[in-house]
């Protein structure tokens, strides 16, 4: 039975995102250039953004990748891109509902994947529902977005350097306990900081190596459509993308996240300032874009042009930065999953505070023990148990996106409203009766 779930569950992730694309009138795809005109009449949410991305850019833009690469053959890409466009707007939906369905309280505002669920279902279901998913994300806040993302970049990295792994795990501790006990403000100042440069650094490396080999560029889209409805591709290639968007867990597991549906988006972009939901929802098909679009297909056409025989993903990807620029290359994407693993820890560190706060209330001595088991985790994240980590992280991922894809679906009137009113979607008016 666990076989069959998770083989089929990305396709159900895709299919909820075709059927709410097709309640919206396809917007994002038909319209992108007046899509992106509203979303950026006003102030930048940088803040939310890198957060978001911070949380959703992780080890599996690298690896995930490569994993898929490895699976599939080139065709993998194609579908990757397919992938991206059509789930792309469940986040949309989710970020739209958490600033929508937000509560404004004497100690700030409060809300999330959770308020929304809640409306989603009147009465105990809702209620219950919405406890359930903040009790399973509070314990896939330690699971995937730590221990899950930490022994990634651990197995990753000690495929090509000896390092003790106190040296990448103890300075992250650190570092996430003194930004996530700042909350939300010290958070976003980290990210602000950390996700453009480690983004700006990686697409540095990865365009310079394409443009010098820019004539193979042609051969390289030729075989990746060639190869694209070859069933082994199209299924790697969705694998892959669900493995990689969200990533940040992949390491020659294939294994899917699911940033996109999953309601995780909501926790990062609720306090917005912003009184337009479909505004802020707009962001959340550009970190899809820039995350899916952007970075993993950077990472694919270097393993496409260097690439070489390997025996899993990760090996394929450090074997193409080898090619690249030999010892250069190899160190530059080891940092690069350094510094994209402690972003990832950093804001998942930040959403289960979010999670803990909606079960018990705001209180420091729970923020407290949180933020100390989440630290002592990191540090013990190169002991864990990998086949079990991954099973856990696969049985807790499919709670949180069944539960979510639930209430989109069952929100998606609001979701239209929203869209409509903010003139990206023309409205449905209702058609008159012709008299004899």
């Amino acid at each position: 039975m666990y076989g069959i779930v998770t083989a089929i569950f990305p396709a159900v992730l895709i299919f909820c995102g075709v059927v709410m694309s097709a309640k919206l009138g396809f917007f994002h795809v038909v319209r992108p250039i007046g899509t992106l005109r509203y979303a950026f009449g006003r102030k930048f949410p940088i803040r939310e953004l890198t957060l978001s991305l911070a949380g959703t850019l992780g080890v599996g833009n690298i690896v995930g990748v490569g994993v898929a690469l490895h699976l599939g053959g080139a065709g993998a890409v194609f579908w990757i891109w397919v992938s991206a466009v059509f789930s792309m707007i469940l986040k949309y939906a989710e970020i739209a509902l958490s600033v929508r369905y937000r509560e404004v309280t004497p100690d700030g505002i409060r809300g999330g994947t959770m308020y929304y669920m809640r409306r989603a279902f009147a009465g105990k279901t809702g209620k219950t529902i919405a406890f359930v998913f903040a009790v399973v994300a509070l314990i896939m806040s330690v699971v995937m977005g730590n221990l899950v993302q930490m022994n990634a970049a651990l197995s990753a990295l000690s495929q090509v350097c000896t390092v003790n792994p106190l040296f990448l795990t103890v300075p992250t501790a650190v570092i996430a306990a003194y930004s996530i006990m700042g909350g939300f403000d010290k958070v976003t100042q980290f990210t602000s900081y950390v996700v453009p440069v480690m983004s700006i650094c990686y697409i540095a490396v990865c365009l310079f190596a394409i443009i010098t080999n820019a004539g193979r560029l042609p051969a390289i889209f030729g075989q990746i459509f060639s190869e694209a409805f070859s069933p082994l591709s199209c299924g790697a290639g969705i694998v892959g993308f669900v493995s990689s968007a969200t990533v940040r867990q992949g390491v020659a597991k294939g294994a899917f996240s699911h940033e996109a549906g999953g309601g995780t988006a909501p926790l990062s972009h609720y306090c917005a300032k912003t009184d337009a939901p479909a505004r802020q929802g707009i962001f959340g098909l550009i970190e899809v874009a820039f995350d899916t679009l952007v970075i993993c297909t950077l990472t694919a056409l270097i393993v496409l042009m260097y690439g070489s025989g390997a025996d899993s993903g990760a090996e394929l990807v450090f074997s193409s930065f080898s090619a690249l620029s030999g010892d250069i290359g190899v160190n530059a994407v080891c940092v690069s999953i350094m510094f994209f693993a402690v972003s990832t820890v950093v804001c998942w560190g930040l959403y289960g505070i979010i999670c803990l706060d909606y079960l018990i209330g705001k209180r420091s001595i729970a923020h407290v023990s949180y933020v100390s088991v989440y630290c002592v985790a990191i540090v013990l994240s190169v002991f864990v148990t990998e086949d079990a980590l991954w099973r856990l992280t696969d049985i807790g991922v499919i709670i949180m996106t069944a539960l979510n894809l639930t209430c989109l679906m069952s929100l998606s009137p609001s979701v239209r409203r929203m869209t409509e009113e903010a003139g990206l979607l023309k409205r449905k008016t209702p058609r008159k009766k012709c008299g004899r």
